[in-house]
């Protein structure tokens, strides 16, 4: 008896899961078309270099940038005027959204460069101490809850955004990120970029 108790409860939870999905996706979609699609796009795979492709990325870490970028701890003037008046609700359902959407991949232009960005994501460089990329981001950098989605992400934003560690000017997430960007030269970093635009 108790076992079909337990089954009965896991099935309306799963009914009540499934119910509220589609009602999540529409107010993500609406979060997402009245203050994200400009610079993301309608469904995160941003055409411009200058924004990250959001689409398929992990929902728990876009919501804790999100989250970061309303509460200052992540720095971006244009971002905190979008979230300013995002409740956490908002947040978590234009999270839920990109994260169901799917990701594109790059091509690559520049097989050399690639390949020393291939050889460095996934052996590091072991005469300076980087350690392979894919210790943490994953082979195919699918990255996890905690850690972002790299595959397929625009080669510019990629170098941005090691640059801003470097010069520790974005400190919101794993602070081994400092090191890892300062372990790299510009070269190394455009090579690693490169590689993720087309992983």
């Amino acid at each position: 008896m108790r076992g079909l108790l337990v089954l009965w409860l896991a099935c309306i939870t799963l009914s009540v899961q499934a119910a509220e999905d589609p009602v999540l996706m529409q107010r993500g979609e609406g979060q997402v078309m009245g203050k994200c699609f400009l610079c993301h796009g309608a469904t995160g795979d941003s055409s411009s270099p200058l924004y990250p492709k959001l689409a398929g990325q992990n929902e728990a870490y876009l919501l804790k940038q999100l989250r970061n970028f309303k509460s200052g701890e992540r720095d971006s003037n244009d971002m905190r005027k979008i979230v300013v008046d995002m409740s956490d609700d908002d947040m978590r359902a234009a999270a839920h959204f990109f994260s169901h959407q799917k990701p594109s991949r790059g091509k690559s232009a520049y097989g050399d460069m690639r390949a020393v960005g291939e050889r460095l994501y996934m052996q590091g460089n072991p005469e300076n101490g980087l350690v392979p990329c894919r210790d943490c981001h994953g082979e195919n950098g699918a990255g996890s809850d905690r850690l972002p989605r790299i595959a397929g992400q625009h080669t510019l934003y990629i170098e941005t955004q090691l640059s801003l560690f470097e010069e520790r000017k974005r400190t919101n997430d794993n602070a081994q990120m400092q090191d890892i960007a300062k372990r790299l030269s510009i070269d190394e970093a455009r090579a690693v970029a490169e590689f993720l635009r087309g992983l």
